[in-house]
């Protein structure tokens, strides 16, 4: 076996499709390598033992890949141990948003690693693979690579990104067991349920996010490419609803009227969601996606305080946020709201001002979370620069949502870390626990499975709400 890719365990009950490992998977195979993949997540292999009896069982690979996210450091330190003593003789290689986020770091984080990838990765396995099982030594020097050369880390020059995505593959999902993965409430509304991604990079500058592996300049499928796509999820695996998981899919308005027009032409049996941000609809756009099929979009709101979201370089309006919820309400698709609690400057005032904000657009759902302060982010580097006070940075020692592992880094000002994540519990209680809310969610339900996962979401969300009262 040339390849095996690794996704890490984690503790959250909803994994989903590794897309990243999949594109990987696809280009390898496309260029003739064998490719092997374990998901521990949705294989849901736990302990250190299951997982390495779980290796031991494959045929050796000489190259292993193990994909490290922020969130999730140490079960990706756990994959990393387990697969360096399992396959002894293999390269490990690392990559993944962590590694382009901290380059170097990540290698003296991850001792067992022979060589790190940073940035797109997809060309530069191709290299790795090239390399190594012609020469059989470390490959150094490749373009978008980290390696170890006695005691020092050396970065090679980066990788210049895929301009032309439809020069890639479809994602490998047959090499997944596609029926360990269980999408989260609300999503799952209709069996099969996929998600997809068919653009990369932002151009938008919001402090919180880090852009690691993509960057700033915005990339997509052509609207041709991802229709084709969509019919062959349609045909292959009878898909009924897609998430699409892009940054924002109506970044550029003329491709997403082109998508939406072609899936309408296409009369496809098909329910989809996305995400968006509240400056990227409009009236006529909200109705050609719902007529495609879309049956909620979620926007990024952030904070009610118009402060806040200037801090955070947000560069949406009050007006511009409560106009998208209302007309989106009209076309008939629902909503949901990501709210987040602990940016620079947030008061007990200004928190209030944003649960009543959420109660004024009545979205169909929340997402109430404690700011992660990612390595990479302009947050990371104003608070390690002391723009919020010196003193300001705190790794915390519990889950910001009831669906995360871990976390990187939050900082205090005004609020505690433990007093944002009661208030973010008390903003999703008041919000959920209201009659008008419990019945509208009654009312959406579409499937006895869909009831299931909502019961069990709900739970969740519950406990994880009354342990932080």
């Amino acid at each position: 076996m040339d390849l095996l890719l690794i996704n890490p365990y984690s503790s959250n009950p909803y994994p989903m499709i590794p897309l990243g490992l999949a594109s990987l998977a696809a280009v390898a195979r496309a260029a003739g390598y064998s490719v092997q993949v374990v998901d521990a997540w949705a294989e849901g292999l736990s302990s250190q033992a299951a997982f390495e009896k779980r290796l031991a069982g494959l045929a050796a690979p000489k190259v292993v890949g193990v994909t490290v996210l922020t969130p999730n450091l140490a079960g990706a330190k756990e994959a990393a141990i387990a697969a360096k003593k399992i396959f002894t003789n293999a390269l490990l290689v690392i990559g993944g948003a962590h590694v382009s986020a901290v380059l170097e770091e990540a290698l003296r984080e991850f001792s067992e690693a022979d060589l790190g990838v940073y940035g797109e990765g997809e060309e530069t396995i191709k290299a790795i693979l090239a390399s190594f099982l012609v020469s059989g030594e470390r490959p150094q020097k490749l373009a978008g690579t980290i390696w170890r050369n006695s005691d020092q880390i050396i970065k090679a020059t980066p990788r210049e990104t895929i301009k032309d995505l439809d020069i890639l593959p479809r994602p490998a999902r047959d090499l997944f067991n596609l029926d360990l993965y269980q999408p989260h409430p609300p999503y799952g509304r209709r069996k099969t349920y996929f998600n997809e991604i068919t653009s990369r990079g932002c151009p938008f500058k919001c402090s919180y996010c880090a852009k690691s592996v993509f960057g700033n300049s915005y990339r997509a499928l052509s609207p041709v490419r991802v229709v084709e796509d969509i019919k062959d999820l349609v045909a292959k695996y009878q898909v009924r609803e897609i998430h699409f998981y892009d940054d924002d899919l109506t970044l550029n308005r003329n491709r997403a009227v082109e998508i939406m027009e072609l899936l309408i032409a296409a009369k496809l049996d098909l329910i989809w969601s996305c995400t968006t941000r509240c400056d990227l609809v409009d009236v006529e756009l909200l109705k050609l996606m719902k007529q495609a099929g879309c049956w909620m979009i979620s926007f990024g709101v952030e904070s009610g305080s118009d402060v806040l979201r200037e801090t955070v370089n947000k560069g949406v309006t009050r007006k511009q946020i409560e106009q998208a919820f209302y007309d989106t309400k009209r076309a008939k698709i629902k909503t949901t709201a990501y709210f987040m609690i602990g940016l620079p400057g947030e008061t007990e005032e200004t928190v209030k001002e944003t649960i009543e904000f959420a109660d004024k657009l009545d979205p169909h759902y929340v997402n109430w979370a404690v700011l992660t302060v990612y390595p990479n982010s302009p947050f990371y580097f104003d608070l390690q620069n002391g723009k919020y006070g010196k003193g300001k940075i705190k790794k915390a020692d519990s889950a910001s949502s009831p669906f995360q592992d871990s976390f990187q880094l939050g900082f205090e000002e005004n609020l505690t870390r433990e007093r944002m994540e009661t208030l973010a519990s008390f903003a999703t209680r008041s919000f959920y626990l209201r009659p008008k809310r419990i019945v509208r969610i009654l009312f959406d339900l579409r499937s006895l499975g869909h009831l299931f996962r909502t019961i069990r979401a709900s739970w969740s969300l519950l406990r994880w709400s009354m342990a932080k009262t």
